[in-house]
Formats: C-alpha cells, structure tokens, sequence
C-alpha cells in the first residue's frame, strides 16, 4: 500500500515481555518507527518457548516485528543519555516497569516529558498505580486468575484452566494502542502531549463485564462449561463427530434453530416443548446436548460442518495447529513469508487490519 497510517510516528519501547511489545507490534504494522530498547541481557522472552537460535525464540518473534531493537544499559549515563536523545523528537514512549523502577531509571514520565513536553507516555501495569494491589507480580497466568477469567474457563466438572494464550497481556496490548492513537488525535488537537496508564487487571476485568454483571444482577457465580455459552444461547457448543473430530455449532435464534432441525432429520424437536424457544433450550441443554451428540457420532466431522454451512447454519471445525498451518484460506490471507538474512524464511501471521484492501506488511524483522 501507500504511505502507512502512522509514518512519521516515532515510538520508544521500553517494554518487555508479552502486553508492551504486543502493542509496539502493532504500532510497527501501522506504519510507526518503533525502536525497542532492551537491557543488555534482552528480553526476557528471547528464551520463551522454541528456540530458534541463541537468544532467539519463536515467542519472542511473534511478539516482537517491524521494530529496530537496540540495546542499552540505562543504569549508565552515557547509554541513558543515548536514550535521552532519541526521546527529544519522539512521538510516543512506552514502559512497563515495576512500580519505582523509570523513576530509579530517569525514564519517568516527569523526566521524559521535561526533555520532550509533546510526548504520549504510556506505563502499562499490572495493577492501578497507588493501589494496595501495586507492587504485586503481574504475569498474565496471575491475571487470569485475578479477573475471574480462569473462573469461566475449562470443563463442566468445575475444573479450572487458562486460555491457551497470554489473553490478558493482549487485551492490555489492545487498549494501549487504543489509548495511543487517541492521544494522537488530542495532540494533534490542543498540541499537547498525554501520559496515559493501563492495568493489566482492569484491562482484564473490561472484557468479562457480561459475568460480572450477571452475578451483580443475579446473585449467582458463573462456572466453567467447556465449550457452552454462559446462560445466553443452545445450542452454542463443541460436539464431537463419528471420526472423534471436534466441531462448533452455532444455533443463534430460533429461526436457526427450526433450519437445524430440519436440516438433521429431526423436525419434531421443533415444537419439543424442552427446545421450542431459546431460553427452553438453555434450561434443557443438557437434555438437548445428549440428543444431538448421539446424532453427530454417526456421521464425520467434515460431514456435519459441509451440511451446516451450506444450508446457512453457523458451524465450524474444532482446528489444532496443524489444520491450521494446511488450512487454504489461512496460507492466503494470514501467513506471510519474510526473508531474513540468518533465519532464513520465516513465516508470520499478518496484523489482520486491511486499508482499501491492502494488507499491513511485515517490513522489518530484527532481533
């Protein structure tokens, strides 16, 4: 495409492992020029996960595209003056140290906003700053955990688990760019710059305002269903099929629901008076779950997803990886290939967002 949105926005990142530099990324795909910073030992996530090579990993990658990365010892002067220069003409810095640890650094945002007043400053932590919750760890497993998020996650027996990627530092990657481009906008406006702070629980806590409110108006505390959807829609769950291949089933509204029986040979459970209407169907949906897993097992899985979606009913394949990496659409729209002079060809997942139907490359991969 053209000229990208945010050409000519230059972003100091001194974050590190998962929500900072997740944001960064995503600043990087839109066109800034992100130069994350790191100590000298590096990221601590060059060893998360596979690793490709020394100080390399998968995980790292993913998190971290269309960025310069330098290194510097901000505890020296001559590394934090190095730093102090870049910081005179940038558009936006973003932390997320421990609580005290910019001020022991001079990166603070009285310090910085004194070298370069038209700056965003951005601390992203894992609880409010002040707060009694402030100097507690903040790893998105603790945060799931804080947020009631794990509370809803897993299997009906109550047992708890964590979704299977670090959601909380990503929702927090999410709303620091939200907040970042709309202090944009109120900098371009009053020519002023904004110093801006996202919690890692709050940002958590947002998301699961629908169990939240549920409980606050009902008393009653949400629990793990598997793949079921909390109290709202039936059948709205995973079911597993004849070759033991999982899929998704959708079933809206009612007018879905009359397609589907139909659809399946069952038309009689239309004016079943356990599944005549949605909510008969979410009070019975262990009867109706029983019912229609019985039907599924007699057929494979790419059966009943064919059937369904040709006849306008939502569903889906239940994918791992693998299906994923083989999947046509997946290896057109979303995986992109970079040619890097080390690792060779790398293939990574493109940033989702299209401008007049161009897709946000990635331009830059360094380490």
């Amino acid at each position: 495409m053209g000229k990208l949105p945010l050409e000519g926005i230059k972003v100091i990142d001194l974050t590190h492992s998962a929500a900072g530099p997740f944001a960064t990324s995503i600043l990087g795909d839109l066109g800034a020029k992100v130069i994350k910073v790191e100590s000298p030992e590096g990221d601590m996530t060059r060893t998360w996960g596979h690793v490709i090579r020394d100080n390399v990993s998968t995980y790292y990658l993913a998190m971290n595209r269309n960025k310069h990365v330098i290194r510097l010892d901000l505890k020296n002067e001559v590394d934090r003056d190095k730093l102090y220069d870049m910081i005179k003409d940038a558009d936006v810095l973003i932390e997320n140290y421990r609580p005290g640890v910019a001020e022991r650094l001079g990166v603070d945002y009285g310090s910085v906003s004194r070298i370069n007043p038209r700056i965003i400053y951005v601390s992203i932590k894992g609880f409010m700053p002040g707060s009694e919750y402030e100097d507690y760890p903040a790893f998105d497993v603790v945060i799931q955990g804080m947020s009631g998020l794990m509370s809803v996650t897993g299997c009906e027996d109550g047992t708890f688990v964590k979704v299977g990627v670090p959601i909380t530092d990503m929702v927090t990657g999410f709303f620091s760019v939200i907040a970042i481009l709309s202090a944009l906008r109120v900098r371009d406006r009053e020519g002023r710059g904004v110093r801006i702070t996202v919690p890692m629980l709050d940002s958590a806590l947002y998301i699961m305002g629908i169990h939240i409110l549920y409980h606050l108006f009902t008393g009653n505390v949400p629990r793990p269903l598997g793949t079921k959807y909390m109290s709202v829609v039936a059948p709205y769950q995973a079911f597993r099929a004849r070759d033991g291949k999982m899929f998704i089933l959708a079933v809206g509204n009612d007018r879905i629901w009359r397609r589907f029986c139909e659809v399946i040979g069952r038309p009689e459970l239309v004016n079943d008076p356990r599944f005549r209407t949605n909510p008969d169907r979410v009070r019975n949906q262990d009867e109706l779950e029983k019912i229609l897993q019985e039907i599924f097992l007699t057929r494979d899985r790419d059966y009943w997803v064919n059937l369904f979606l040709s006849n306008g009913i939502p569903a889906g394949p239940v994918y791992d990886m693998a299906d994923i990496a083989r999947d046509p659409y997946v290896n057109k729209y979303v995986l992109t290939e970079v040619k890097h002079h080390e690792l060779g060809a790398v293939r990574l997942v493109r940033n989702p967002i299209r401008f007049n139907d161009e897709s946000l490359d990635v331009r830059l991969l360094e380490y």
